[in-house]
């Protein structure tokens, strides 16, 4: 195959037909959600951007799905250089990275960053929209391209902005960094991002001992007459105090039994920052996943106990005809009692388990570090 390349980028020529380039852009994307959205754009962006920003420029995506293991300071900016490199590597003309980890300038989350004489850019998922991600992300990352393939022309980028309200160009403090965009949203819209990203429904299948110790606590609930005399006397306050109890109970044995709550390591302001939005991050995912758990939980219970306890008897119990509302409350209690047994069974689970389930990528990234430290002390030793 025939190259010829610019003065700064290289672009491929297609031998089929020399009118035609073919613009090979990587996008190297961490576990799980960023992976899968840089797998949609692979399919969706060759044929948005064809002939953009000149006739017959074609373009080629390759998608690597790894851990990402950023360089630098705290913020992360630099997997901008991780990029560059496997860009110099793979042979691409453009490299993209697709982090889940949060990065911020100023208290503003980055959305995204360029850098045109390294062909490499950085995109931020926690930044992007809750709800449709990958819509955000492909606008965002089009733009960047755009703006990568057009040199110093800011019209890709103003009408990146005009169709994403919410994203405002900063200027860099990085001498190699050409473009910054950042989100009005706050750190709400990064918090939600970081929970999204954890996927907290996923935690019901990681503590599976938990639900095993609730399961038994549910069946030996609805078998026993003193619970059924509870749950009719019990009024819906109580019930409502009982839940929420059950419920801070497991998430807060969970945090202290398996180390989930982390510290800064530092004075350092952004370090502090980053740590507390980490804590925020594990709290809602925890209290996400357990809720989720506590409703399915719940809904079994519900139908096991309308199936098994018999109306005639449960009557006798409460001391009135009994109806589907009192099989409900009955469930209620039940499940706020499961809960609470499920806590001393999530101590069953090893802690890897639990983080994993809990933190995700972020805790792969710690085992990585973690790992290549201990290698590193091993061979000094």
């Amino acid at each position: 195959m025939a190259q010829q390349k610019t003065l700064e980028r290289p672009i491929r020529w297609e031998t089929e037909d020399s009118r035609e380039r073919t613009v090979v852009v990587g996008l190297l994307a961490d576990p799980g959600l960023p992976t899968e959205i840089a797998e949609q754009l692979a399919g969706e962006l060759p044929g948005m951007l064809a002939d953009q920003p000149r006739e017959g420029m074609r373009y080629r995506f390759t998608v690597v799905s790894e851990t990402l293991r950023r360089r630098g300071d705290a913020r992360g900016e630099r997997l901008i250089d991780l990029a560059a490199a496997r860009r110099e590597r793979e042979g691409w003309d453009v490299a993209i990275c697709l982090t889940d980890l949060p990065v911020h300038k100023d208290g503003h989350p980055i959305v995204a960053e360029l850098s045109r004489d390294a062909g490499a850019a950085l995109l931020v998922v926690p930044a992007l929209k809750v709800l449709h991600p990958v819509e955000q992300a492909r606008d965002v990352v089009a733009g960047l391209i755009l703006e990568w393939a057009t040199g110093e022309t800011d019209e890709p980028l103003r009408r990146l902005e005009e169709r994403v309200p919410g994203l405002h160009r900063v200027e860099p403090d990085d001498d190699d960094i050409d473009l910054r965009l950042t989100s009005s949203a706050g750190q709400l819209r990064m918090l939600a991002g970081m929970v999204r990203v954890n996927r907290p429904w996923r935690l019901v299948l990681g503590l599976r001992s938990a639900l095993a110790a609730a399961l038994a606590t549910a069946a030996f609930g609805l078998v026993n007459s003193p619970v059924w005399q509870v749950s009719g006397a019990m009024s819906t306050a109580r019930l409502w105090v009982a839940m929420v109890v059950s419920l801070a109970a497991i998430i807060g044995w969970l945090i202290l039994n398996h180390g989930l709550w982390q510290h800064p390591g530092s004075d350092d302001p952004r370090e502090r920052r980053r740590i507390r939005l980490y804590n925020a991050a594990t709290l809602l995912t925890l209290a996400i996943g357990v809720l989720v758990s506590y409703l399915v939980l719940f809904a079994g219970t519900t139908l096991t106990g309308w199936f098994v306890v018999v109306p005639r008897v449960l009557s006798n119990a409460i001391g009135r005809p009994a109806g589907f509302v009192d099989h409900l409350r009955l469930a209620w209690l039940v499940c706020s009692l499961a809960t609470i047994g499920g806590a001393l069974g999530s101590g069953l689970e090893s802690t890897e388990t639990v983080r994993s389930a809990t933190w995700g990528t972020r805790y792969r990234k710690n085992r990585i570090h973690e790992e290549q430290r201990q290698r590193s002390g091993t061979r000094s030793a």
